[in-house]
């Protein structure tokens, strides 16, 4: 019988981006995918729809399924001819039991591969702005757990730097290990809670006062604590806290990463529609009737195109009409179709396309707009207002989605791309907390958000080259 394989994947510490190009790709492919409690849910969305996706568990503390089970689990899926993808958190062989796990597979004849991951022990302290070695402060470092509840002291190695990662509730033991192997009592060291996330939290001090200060602060996990000299460097290079945390609640959150730090929480999904008879029809028979096809979203590119496939059309189908693009975004989502868009907006806005056909001669010119069952007129009334002949034509829908936890504490700015999240924002959390800011994409989502009495301001444009200088 064919058997599949194994790949131990490390997803990184908690900034979704730290997963690796090859942890990516395997996401991707997988056919099982085993993972863990801290696994981000986007890292998690990666996998095919078609794949079985398993939570092993795996809080802090305890596991929702003992170790010697994910062994057998590991086994078992892996007996029929499949990828399996065992996702851990940080790295797999970091005190991540991933050299257990690969062992089990060597016994039971499984093929295996581990990929390593970026561990928190090294992104932790760098996104707190604490190098865990540094040439005028120590020469090398060592990483402890501090996860042995079994033993009354900690084995505290001979290093310039100790990390101890998964200590939270034995940081008593941890310090008085410390003191105990004669570190002075005014040694910095800091815990890092939630590192290389948009929640991260830092608290600081010497190893005298250092238990009561987490104490106070109702440290939780998970966190790391960074003891040695090179702690003194948080204060000055801490870079990571210091940009605002954007919270966006649309989709393809990564434009808006020269804002700040992107908390991405969708809060509407995009859909297909019940019913495209209408929609087939048009492109069937109507599709080269028309001068324009203008494309206002991503989305707007995808179930068009999908539909256009279905009834065994292409990008042939469009050789002889000119295509319009909201902005960059979107003309590259159109490139990704074999389409070149002739008019894009440099501003990705309505108004801004609508600039664009201003020095065109519109009158007459028929005009469709692949766009969701429920958009803005803006776009459509400008054109209708140049002459253009318009037939809207719905390609998917939106419907609300409960968004993932977001802890508004940490948030500076909301970003509401259509009026779909205004909506829906309202809908879930009543109205925008007192003391958030809010930015919008677009005028139309604007006027939406002032219907629902949200102070906000059109989201500024990405800088250019030229406007950084």
């Amino acid at each position: 019988m064919l058997q599949g394989k194994v790949y131990l994947v490390g997803a990184g510490p908690g900034d979704v981006e730290l997963i690796t190009l090859k942890g990516y790709r395997l996401i991707c492919q997988a056919d099982v995918l085993l993972y863990d409690h801290l696994i981000p849910l986007q890292l998690i969305e990666l996998a095919r729809p078609d794949a079985e996706k398993i939570s092993v568990g795996k809080f802090a503390g305890r596991h929702t399924i003992p170790q010697s089970e994910i062994n057998k689990l590991l086994i078992e899926k892996a007996s029929g001819n499949k990828t399996i993808v065992r996702l851990k958190g940080g790295d797999p062989y970091l005190f991540g039991r991933g050299g257990e796990e690969a062992e089990a597979c060597v016994d039971a004849g499984i093929e295996f591969e581990a990929v390593p991951g970026v561990t928190s022990a090294l992104a932790v302290p760098s996104y707190a702005g604490i190098p865990p070695t540094h040439r005028d402060y120590t020469s090398n470092v060592a990483i402890v757990t501090g996860h042995r509840k079994e033993q009354e002291q900690i084995e505290i190695p001979n290093a310039g730097t100790i990390i101890f990662l998964m200590g939270v509730s034995n940081i008593g033991k941890i310090v008085d290990s410390l003191l105990k192997n004669n570190w002075p009592a005014k040694t910095k060291i800091a815990a890092i809670e939630h590192g290389t996330c948009y929640n991260q939290r830092i608290i600081t001090g010497d190893l005298e006062n250092f238990v009561e200060k987490v104490r106070e602060a109702n440290l939780q996990p998970p966190a790391i604590f960074i003891v040695g000299k090179v702690a003194e460097l948080e204060k000055k290079l801490n870079w990571f806290t210091k940009k605002n945390n954007i919270l966006v609640l649309g989709n393809y959150p990564q434009k808006y990463a020269y804002l700040g730090n992107i908390v991405h929480r969708r809060i509407i999904d995009c859909v297909p529609l019940d019913d495209y008879s209408q929609v087939d029809k048009l492109l069937q028979q109507d599709l080269d009737t028309f001068e324009y096809i203008v494309f206002t979203s991503m989305n707007g590119v995808k179930y068009f195109f999908e539909r256009l496939f279905s009834i065994g059309k292409d990008a042939r189908a469009l050789a002889s009409t000119k295509i319009a693009a909201i902005g960059q975004t979107t003309g590259q989502s159109l490139k990704g179709f074999g389409v070149g868009a002739d008019v894009v907006a440099e501003n990705e806005s309505s108004l801004g396309l609508l600039e664009k056909f201003a020095k065109f001669d519109m009158k007459n010119k028929k005009v469709l707009l692949p766009q969701s069952q429920i958009a803005s007129q803006e776009l459509p009334d400008g054109l209708f207002e140049m002459g253009a002949v318009i037939k809207k034509m719905p390609v998917y829908k939106t419907v609300d989605i409960e968004p993932q936890e977001i802890d508004f504490e940490y948030i500076d700015r909301i970003l509401f791309t259509s009026g779909s999240t205004v909506r829906a924002f309202v809908k879930r959390f009543g109205g925008v907390p007192a003391n958030l800011k809010c930015w919008c994409l677009g005028l139309p989502t604007l006027n939406e958000a002032k219907k629902h009495n949200i102070d906000a301001e059109i989201v500024p444009d990405k800088p250019t080259q030229r406007n950084r200088k």
